[in-house]
């Protein structure tokens, strides 16, 4: 079996997931439509009893969830910032990385809510927004090799074939401050992008690929080791699950607001708002300076001219 045949039910696979996201993005459009294009107000409507803020959440380029399902999923954590702050709360699902960057600097979002740690840490920075609370857990950006490969540190992907997350997403951007900590050009090397990671271990154990980057809180990072394959670098702790609020939100509001996220591991229904989200360890205080210390070591943003795309260079093999 070549290995485009070993590729073609996975792209059957993620094409037929694609198509189902699609039909359910299509059916939450009549739900969602209302809540998105919210306009943010800090004082009530007329006729409404409660002043309106925005939750923006996002789960990063590889996440699959539509509206729907971040609704589901974040009500419990926005019916308590609604408690906390007296205010109703619309949820808003970003997905897209320019789009969020252009609306934080416009301060479009009371509080945003985000798995990447890059794009909130620049809004803290250069925004004028505040730190609320991050994760408790850190999380590293690892390169992974297979089982058998001969490559034993960082150092020794110099000329190997390297596949990463999105160009120039936050773990792409770990990435290659990770290599040039190890003196080695990232734009120098054979790089290639791939969105899902448990696709980036994939194409590494059928030998697409010589190395791969992931992220250690993703299945694929937390499950590599276990399935026989190795660690070859793990980068510097990594802040976690940004919780950030605007200059809408007064520094008594945020006071308010992050001693009640920083408790929800201290009842049961706050456990399972936390679970709900995927944060069963809670959330933690971390200081304005601990961004701008991570944002000076990812380095500045430069968007690639070109991103090369690993699914583009297996499809094209098929």
């Amino acid at each position: 079996m070549t290995k485009g045949d070993k590729m073609k039910p996975i792209m059957q696979l993620h094409a037929t997931a694609r198509a189902l996201r699609l039909v359910l993005v299509l059916l939450a459009i009549g739900a969602g439509t209302n809540a998105m294009a919210q306009k943010t107000a800090t004082k009530p409507a007329a006729g409404q009893s409660e002043p309106r803020i925005t939750l923006a959440v996002n789960e990063g380029g590889a996440a699959n969830a539509d509206f729907l399902e971040i609704l589901e999923r974040y009500e419990g954590f926005a019916q308590l910032v609604g408690k906390t702050l007296k205010v109703q709360v619309a949820i808003v699902n970003v997905r897209n990385r320019d789009r969020l960057q252009e609306n934080l600097k416009k301060q479009a979002y009371e509080l945003l809510l985000a798995r990447p740690n890059d794009v909130p840490a620049q809004a803290v920075r250069d925004f004028g927004y505040q730190p609320v609370a991050t994760a408790k857990d850190y999380y590293r950006t690892l390169f992974i090799v297979p089982k058998g490969s001969t490559l034993q540190t960082i150092a020794d992907v110099r000329g190997k074939t390297i596949v990463t997350p999105d160009a120039y997403s936050n773990m792409w951007r770990a990435a290659n401050a990770m290599l040039r900590d190890s003196k080695i050009d990232m734009s120098k090397e054979n790089v290639r992008s791939m969105r899902d990671q448990a696709a980036i271990a994939w194409s590494l154990e059928n030998g697409f690929f010589d190395v791969g980057v992931v992220n250690s809180a993703s299945a694929a990072g937390r499950t590599w080791e276990k399935n026989g394959g190795r660690i070859i670098a793990r980068s510097r702790d990594q802040i976690n699950m940004p919780f950030i609020a605007s200059p809408a939100v007064s520094d008594a509001q945020v006071v308010k607001l992050r001693a009640a996220v920083l408790a929800l591991d201290a009842t049961e229904s706050g456990r399972a708002i936390l679970k709900k989200i995927n944060l069963a360890n809670g959330f933690k205080e971390t200081p304005r300076e601990e961004f701008v210390a991570f944002l000076k070591w990812l380095g500045e943003e430069v968007k690639p001219l070109k991103s090369p795309s690993a699914q583009a260079d297996i499809l094209g093999s098929l």
